[in-house]
């Protein structure tokens, strides 16, 4: 396609590995802010193995309070919440090619979501 007799490319005609080499730059958050749904091109680079061997949550903490009752924190629902997204769409995105999980001391991980992730 030509515009003003300047040839212009899309995303879907350039290089993955161009794409994939920009997305390593990012962190977790900024990947999972929805660039997977920009086009199909950005979402297979997205998926790449090589963005997925380790998932990298050391930055999150969660909003907390310790209560003397089990289970003996109280964790803000935001906090709880922002991390099953992460998960989520993590989880998604790596199609399975996770090889390391690291988690903040103060990141409090139920159950549920420790469930879901070991599954996936």
């Amino acid at each position: 396609m030509e515009d003003g007799g300047l040839p212009v490319s899309k995303w879907e005609g350039g290089n993955n590995d161009i794409l994939v080499r920009i997305f390593q730059s990012f962190d977790i958050f900024e990947l999972t802010s929805g660039i997977a749904h920009v086009c199909s091109a950005w979402r297979s680079a997205c998926c790449d193995p090589l963005l997925w061997k380790k998932l990298d949550l050391s930055m999150m903490k969660s909003n907390f309070i310790k209560i003397p009752l089990e289970p003996y924190v109280y964790v803000d629902g935001r906090s709880d919440k922002t991390l099953t997204r992460i998960l989520k769409t993590s989880l998604s995105l790596s199609q399975g090619n996770i090889l390391t999980l690291v988690f903040h001391f103060n990141l409090f991980v139920s159950d549920d979501q420790l469930t879901y992730t070991a599954e996936r």
